[in-house]
């Protein structure tokens, strides 16, 4: 208190708001995470920065204060604000330094403004609040689950923080990843990660929950892994209500721990983990392959091994897909010395917000089931990185399904209970705008939903998936607002006409294009909002009212259905289809009302921050359209666009 007498009011009110904003900011603050008062530690070395400054600027100077408060201020910004631009944290600081200075003055009427300034602000720029829903959801509706089941963790029994791993239902035991984890890791950070967890990179542990039905049968087996995330705010029950609602439906239900792999507040391993996190997710299978073949097991036969389905949230998404790529390979790719040779039954893969560019290799993947799911609000995977990996699958069967699902509205982190509702950490998370984010009760919903139907159709308990999993679909939410779910989809087997990946505009190898009064045509490389490539070409048009886009194939046979992907961003566009036989004649039409696909991508409260972060404001994405061909034979079809406008065209099949 002496210090603060001997001050004037101007140097009093720089003082007070260093000191709010030090205490503000040790309160709130991510960056350390070792416990519920890490922020003591935070303002202590805080507190501690500013009081050394200010000794020894006191010696040389009667601006100590300023001097000092100012350094302090840089160093948060520097360090801790970085996120955030340096006008809004100015902005803040001058008002609460306003507010304090009138305040002391007793000039009220300014204190009162810079208060209410300060105040109607702060509303905007820390409020969580998100859509509205005040309309009721008729759409994402399924059948609830008549089976009972039991839940069981498995683990070494020697878990420091976990007590479900502390005392598990079924003792595991460890592995030995030595050889898997890249040689480059930060040898300090698997070190602190010692201390921490009680063990080492050559003896992880083989951890997970699982949910299984009681009743007596085999059941296909769902297995999912969680991201990156703090490794003290543990991932892997985060997808206990996909457990519970799955297991009631006939499905064994299994999430692996690998918090372990995860980041801390001294960083990550900036995904050089990945090959870390698909070798033990397959070595978890493993376990539980074994625990199903042992007689005294409480999961003797329970689980079809014939039907696997593989699961994977941000880079688990990733590592599901490298790990389903590695259960086909006999040794390690990095590290001959590591045997795979796995061959599980693996018949579909989900990926839910995945990664698609930590690993060096990217995979192609044959024969598979595949669903990605991305939302529109995802501010921590800046696109829908999952388009790369479906776009790496050849499907020869029939049967098999290959879909993108895209959920306006939906973040990165409301997919998993144990992340919270922001993409984000302290401080960037008040600049996520909140207000265009679906509750997580609806975003749980939605995934919920094409989860249960993707797998229901892949293990053969639902015939077709025409109505859950290869439509687009637009909801209500409220009066004036609805949104969008976008589905871009193929089977296998299809015959393709033209993914237009060649180099030749004009000229497929199966078919021959041409134009009728277009404005503007070319073959445009798909990149994503934030300026990675998508890994995939379309044909970009520009049409008047009634151009024509003609299709000439050069094979010749009977068509039961027309497969199209088309990006479209105007209301109530359609196009007209006409087929023509080899006579030239018209031989049938339809018309088909598009999708208006455009999802502005408002993830910040300002948007020339989105653009700063993500280049352009939406992504391409594509939506399917299946047209019956009635049997018909033909060898031409005739695009005719009834409204003017900028469409890409891709994968035309039969």
């Amino acid at each position: 208190m002496n210090f603060l007498t001997g001050l004037d009011n101007i140097k009093k009110s720089i003082f007070l708001t260093t000191s709010i904003t030090i205490i503000f900011t040790s309160v709130n603050t991510g960056i350390i995470n070792i416990g519920p008062l890490s922020f003591i530690l935070v303002l202590a070395i805080l507190f501690g920065m500013y009081c050394l400054s200010y000794i020894a600027f006191n010696f040389i100077s009667y601006s100590a204060v300023q001097i000092s408060s100012i350094s302090i201020l840089l160093y948060i910004k520097n360090t801790i604000y970085s996120s955030i631009p340096v006008y809004i944290y100015l902005f803040f600081i001058f008002f609460i330094f306003v507010l304090i200075l009138t305040t002391l003055e007793k000039n009220f009427k300014r204190a009162f403004l810079s208060l209410l300034i300060l105040g109607v602000f702060s509303f905007y720029f820390f409020s969580s609040e998100q859509i509205d829903i005040s309309h009721e959801i008729d759409s994402f509706n399924n059948e609830e689950g008549n089976l009972d089941f039991n839940f069981y963790s498995y683990s070494v029994g020697e878990d420091r923080h976990r007590e479900e791993y502390k005392e598990p239902d079924i003792i595991s035991y460890t592995i030995d990843a030595s050889e898997v984890m890249e040689e480059d890791f930060n040898q300090s950070k698997l070190k602190w990660r010692k201390n921490y967890w009680g063990f080492d990179k050559d003896e992880i542990p083989v951890n997970g929950r699982l949910w299984v039905p009681e009743k007596e049968g085999k059941y296909p087996i769902i297995s999912i892994i969680h991201g990156n995330h703090s490794m003290q705010e543990y991932s892997d029950d985060g997808y206990n209500y996909l457990g519970e609602y799955l297991s009631s439906h006939g499905y064994v239900f299994n999430s692996v721990d690998q918090n372990f792999l995860n980041g801390s507040w001294e960083g990550d391993f900036r995904g050089k983990e990945m090959t870390t996190r698909s070798w033990h997710f397959l070595e978890n299978l493993s376990y539980l392959k074994k625990l199903n073949s042992d007689s005294l097991s409480i999961l003797f036969n329970k689980i079809d091994f014939n039907k696997i389905i593989v699961v994977g949230h941000s880079r688990g998404g990733e590592a599901v897909n490298l790990a389903s790529r590695f259960n086909k390979l006999s040794t390690f790719p990095d590290n001959g010395n590591v045997k795979l040779g796995y061959n599980f039954n693996i018949i579909g893969i989900v990926t839910i917000a995945p990664t698609d560019y930590r690993y060096s290799r990217n995979y192609k993947l044959e024969n598979i089931n595949y669903m990605s799911l991305q939302g529109s609000m995802d501010s921590d995977e800046e696109s829908f990185f999952g388009m790369r990996q479906s776009n790496r699958i050849s499907n020869y069967i029939d049967s098999l399904i290959n879909v993108n699902i895209l959920i306006e509205g939906a973040n990165h982190s409301q997919f998993n209970t144990s992340w919270g509702s922001d993409d984000s950490g302290f401080p960037s998370k008040y600049l996520i705008n909140n207000k265009a984010i679906i509750p997580d009760w609806l975003q749980r919903k939605i995934l919920k939903f094409y989860l249960f139907n993707f797998v229901e159709y892949i293990t053969g308990n639902s015939v077709s998936p025409d109505k859950y999993l290869t439509s687009s679909n637009e909801y209500k939410v409220s009066e004036g607002k609805s949104l969008k779910v976008l589905s871009q989809y193929q089977f296998g087997g299809r015959n393709i006409i033209n993914d237009f990946e060649g180099d030749d505009l004009a000229l497929g190898e199966k078919s021959k294009i041409e134009f009728i009064d277009m404005d503007f045509s070319k073959l445009q490389n798909l990149k994503f909002r934030g300026g990675r490539i998508q890994e995939n070409s379309a044909l970009k048009i520009k049409s008047k009212t009634d151009s024509e886009l003609i299709i000439r194939t050069k094979e010749k046979s009977i068509v039961n259905d027309i497969y199209i992907d088309i990006y479209n961003e105007l209301d109530s566009a359609t196009i007209e289809i006409s087929f023509i036989n080899d006579m030239d004649k018209k031989i049938d039409s339809t018309h088909i009302l598009l999708d208006n696909n455009k999802v502005d991508m408002e993830n910040y409260k300002f948007n020339f921050l989105t653009l700063e972060r993500f280049k352009k404001i939406n992504d391409i994405t594509l939506s399917t359209y299946k047209i019956d061909a009635k049997e018909k034979y033909f060898n031409t079809i005739y695009l005719v666009f009834k409204k003017p406008g900028t469409y890409y065209i891709d994968n035309i099949s039969f």
